[in-house]
């Protein structure tokens, strides 16, 4: 792994431990603690250098792995069968000249420490150099520290060879405790079946394809299965050159980290769906439209829309807050709204720090007594030139009348006043109609203007009161899933091959599976996190 990977993972460890402490107010305590062990084993690990390739061997009391650890080094050198039925300390064999550091790190003990690195080890072994095998204590012992050791290793390991028989393959505490929280990382694990000397014709295919069964159940479908005799030797040659490919590629550990990673940022997205809502700022006119049409204010700006048309003559009305019923119900919906999606340690937050009903009603009085209503004759509107063209034409119109009869002026005086009273009468219902017109848009922009302007009171309520104390917390949620995200997205892509994307040369690929967004996990360990 090159200078500019590591600086990625450093980076993508320095994301998730600001989300974790972002995180503490809300996401679950086992969780936190786990995932504060997991980020000081990555960098442990990359302290300590990724040009080694650690391969474990896991399984319970009775699996044979001392036996197939002794087959892979070639060397007698863990104790096997009726002299030590189970593996208490961790052993180890190395294909490298300095590895102490590292095995010193994984509290290895010295005289459990082999290494086929000398000038005496053949050209078979050189192809497994910076190789370091690991037999682990039996993850079913019923020592305590046994199974710490366990879970403990397994997270820092690059590739896990579960070790199982025909006896206990399908054990629960194994399934349980272990190879579901390990979903995610199939493309680091084998499975190997071991005592198939032992097996009557037939059951080999019996027992493997319930194995993949299991497996399949586990929500690991991509997991190559090994068929071995660590007795007779049958299926080691396989396992060793899964393990040659996986040393030759010099990706493992670089993997494992991104899959370690990747894992603990599933584990904490889990808790802030990028689904939640957490910019409110474009819902608060929305929310106001609400607040008015409880507080009767649609009805009102009618009535100031009428008023001013029909000049009614009626006293001033008030504006009137809603209920503080009606914003119990408001305050209600609008907290299920905006924890539509979100995990109940935001949302329970969100509940107790936005204001209450009677917050919301005191500050809604507050502005409302505060709002002008337009009311009475508009300015600049008038009848003037409609009374002053009624009046000419009425003066005109008599002066006709009596040209017309001879009276006053001549007849022909009379008919062309009267054309003039005419036109003046039908300028005078034209300006009339243009008065009303002039009244009815006067009407409708007061009732805009006064709606607008309780809205603009009301949306600033509902942003003082509701929004700007859950602010913190709505940003905390899009911070945390930024980061982790973030770190998803980074792991999600690879600089291999398609082909080559398989670390243990199985040539088959591991799929994520939704359960473990569903039921995350954070480390490879036994412990699951409790919400």
């Amino acid at each position: 792994m090159g200078t500019q990977d590591e600086q990625a993972y450093r980076a993508q460890v320095a994301q998730l431990r600001a989300a974790l402490e972002i995180g503490k107010p809300y996401l679950p305590i086992e969780l936190l603690k786990q995932g504060y062990e997991s980020l000081g084993s990555i960098e442990r690990r990359l302290d300590l250098g990724v040009d080694h390739t650690i391969v474990a061997l896991a399984g319970g009391t009775g699996s044979g792995k001392s036996s197939t650890f002794n087959a892979i080094s070639g060397l007698e050198f863990a104790d096997v069968g009726v002299r030590r039925p189970t593996t208490a300390r961790l052993a180890s064999c190395t294909w490298s000249s300095d590895a102490t550091e590292l095995l010193d790190w994984l509290e290895v003990d010295p005289d459990r420490r082999i290494s086929r690195d000398t000038a005496l080890d053949g050209a078979d072994q050189a192809a497994l150099h910076g190789m370091i095998l690991l037999d682990l204590p039996d993850h079913d012992s019923v020592a305590e520290h046994h199974r710490a050791i366990v879970d403990k290793v397994l997270p820092l390991v690059d590739v896990l060879i579960w070790i199982v028989d025909p006896q206990k393959y399908a054990d629960e505490a194994l399934h349980a405790g272990y190879l579901r929280s390990l979903v995610g990382s199939e493309a680091s694990m084998i499975v190997a079946l071991n005592q198939i000397d032992t097996l009557p014709a037939g059951g080999l295919g019996t027992i493997t394809s319930d194995i993949s069964r299991l497996l399949t159940q586990d929500g690991l479908e991509a997991v190559e299965i090994r068929a071995i005799s660590a007795r007779t030797g049958e299926g080691v040659a396989e396992i060793r050159e899964d393990l040659r490919k996986a040393v030759s590629r010099r990706t493992m550990a670089s993997r494992r980290l991104r899959d370690e990673l990747a894992k603990l940022a599933r584990a904490i997205a889990h808790h802030t769906p990028q689904s939640v809502t957490t910019e409110l700022e474009g819902t608060v006119q929305w929310e106001a439209e609400r607040y008015l049409v409880a507080a009767g204010i649609p009805a009102l700006a009618d009535e100031i829309s009428e008023h001013t048309a029909l000049r009614t003559g009626r006293p001033v009305p008030s504006v009137a807050a809603p209920s503080l019923a009606s914003l119990n119900g408001l305050r209600g919906r609008w907290i299920e709204r905006v924890t539509l999606n979100m995990r109940k340690p935001f949302a329970h937050e969100v509940s107790q720090r936005a204001g209450s009903s009677e917050e919301l009603a005191t500050r809604l009085a507050q502005v409302s007594s505060e709002v002008d209503v337009p009311w009475g004759a508009p300015e600049g509107v008038s009848r003037t030139w409609t009374w002053i063209l009624v009046a000419l034409a009425g003066v005109v119109g008599v002066l006709a009348l009596l040209g017309l009869a001879g009276i006053v002026l001549t007849q022909a005086v009379g008919a062309g006043l009267l054309l003039v009273a005419l036109v003046l009468a039908a300028g005078a219902w034209f300006a009339d109609r243009q008065f009303a017109s002039k009244l009815r848009s006067e009407g409708r922009e007061r009732a805009h203007e006064f709606r607008q302007s309780v809205a603009d009171a009301y949306a600033g309520v509902v942003s003082e009161v509701l929004i700007e104390p859950i602010r913190p917390i709505l940003d905390d949620h899009r911070k945390i899933s930024a980061l982790t995200f973030g770190v998803l997205n980074a792991s999600g892509g690879s600089d291999e091959p398609e082909g080559e994307r398989d670390p243990v040369g199985t040539g088959r690929h591991a799929t994520a599976s939704p359960a473990e967004v569903d039921h995350p996990q954070v480390s490879l360990s036994a412990a699951e996190g409790k919400k």
